[in-house]
């Protein structure tokens, strides 16, 4: 017989939606960069909705480190509307991951959405779209399996009806919300095009659940047209929100109506930071980059200070310099606009294309010295803490044989 109903679903999708307050603007799932710090300043920024960066089922599994690591629900438990979003092909590992996160969070989200090559190696993400078979299998495991909804996180197919059959028989197979990204997986980084809203369009007219769009949303306006142009439930940024997380309030305090700079961002982010410190101070690094783009490129020392930063104090020692010095902001949502200083908006050619294009998870694809040398700081930080981690686990040491597995583990992650 058919497979009995998932009891999430039982209340139906949009009353789901309605539950989480129907949210209209969405933060999207990104590899070490939504991290609750950066989530928690989205939501006072007009965010409803926001996802966990994206775990590897296999590794949050496996490796107890990794979770603890990767997966940083608000410990209070007071976040607000959060989907955790993991990686995989494997049914059994991925009920295993989403059986550890489901209790921290409001739905568990697959991604078939992530273009990059290290998705097809693993065998996750938007290559998964070439075996439909299995994308609708894999949902209906999690959907009968968990005891939350399931959502998943698509791009288009090459052709329109594939997709939408696709997306169809998600649905049927449990999924209560869909977010697609209005690009090919082929529309990657620098290839990508302006995103089809009119293929988004066709998904929300053949599916009756919530579904969030997504790709080349710049802007308050950019967002406001794509809820227009395709009927979407809510719109979903990524790149362009790291920059700038007021981007769905157009960079107005909700609270007073004043205007909300770049220089204002950093500290709000910093703040964010205190009360939900980072995995690392890499991860806030990586963040401040792109928030004071051009006043880094214009203040090389203040950019080498950030790069050194070895805490959150460092951190915020150098955006305070940085803002006695004075540097030209790009003003976003202002008649100055001036896109040549901003991050996001320097690497969007005209004709719509736009960063954005692969970038639900941003990879720390670098775009600048500065951000190679940063994501290169990041990483040796990173190998450094696991090292250390590795070593204590290792521990007391029984004798000289383990001292020497440890040298050999620890040349090997060199």
């Amino acid at each position: 017989g058919a497979p009995m109903a998932p009891p999430a679903a039982a209340s139906g999708p949009w009353a789901f939606w309605r539950s989480l307050g129907s949210p209209r603007f969405v933060c999207a799932p990104m590899v070490d960069q939504s991290e609750l710090a950066f989530r928690s300043l989205t939501r006072q920024l007009g965010v409803g909705l926001a996802y966990t960066p994206m775990l590897h089922a296999r590794l949050m599994v496996e490796h107890p480190a990794y979770r603890t690591h990767t997966f940083d629900p608000d410990p209070a438990g007071r976040e607000g509307p959060v989907f955790a979003q993991l990686a995989g092909h494997d049914p059994a590992v991925l009920l295993e991951a989403g059986r550890f996160v489901q209790g921290h969070v409001d739905a568990v989200d697959l991604n078939f959405g992530c273009p990059q090559a290290i998705a097809r190696k693993g065998r996750y993400g938007a290559f998964l779209l070439d075996e439909p078979e299995l994308v609708v299998s894999l949902v209906g495991a999690l959907a009968r399996g968990l005891d939350v909804p399931v959502t998943a996180k698509v791009r288009l197919l090459p052709s329109l009806d594939a997709t939408v059959q696709l997306c169809e028989r998600m649905v049927d197979a449990g999924a209560s919300v869909l977010c697609v990204h209005g690009r090919t997986k082929e529309q990657n980084k620098h290839r990508s095009g302006s995103a089809h809203w009119s293929a988004v369009a066709a998904v929300v007219a053949a599916v009756d659940v919530p579904v969030i769009a997504n790709g080349g949303i710049g802007s308050l306006a950019d967002a406001e047209a794509c809820l227009a142009a395709t009927g979407a439930a809510a719109a979903m940024s990524s790149e362009a929100l790291l920059e700038n997380p007021a981007l769905f309030i157009g960079n107005r305090d909700i609270a007073s109506g004043a205007y909300i700079d770049q220089a204002e961002l950093a500290r709000r982010y910093l703040a964010a930071c205190a009360a939900h410190p980072p995995p690392s101070v890499g991860h806030a690094r990586s963040h401040l980059f792109k928030l004071l783009h051009s006043g880094l490129r214009e203040h090389v020392e203040l950019r080498d200070a950030v790069l050194e930063a070895r805490s959150l104090g460092d951190l915020a020692e150098a955006v305070e310099r940085l803002e006695v010095a004075g540097w030209a902001q790009p003003k976003f949502h202002t008649p100055e606009f001036d896109p040549t200083r901003s991050w996001y908006w320097r690497h969007r050619p005209e004709g719509g294309a736009t960063p954005d294009g692969g970038a639900d998870e941003v990879d720390g694809e670098p775009r600048s010295r500065a951000e190679v040398e940063a994501v290169a700081l990041a990483k040796r930080e990173r190998r450094a803490s696991e090292r250390k981690r590795r070593n204590m686990q290792r521990g007391a040491g029984k004798g000289r044989t383990q001292n020497g597995a440890g040298l050999q583990g620890a040349a090997a992650t060199a």
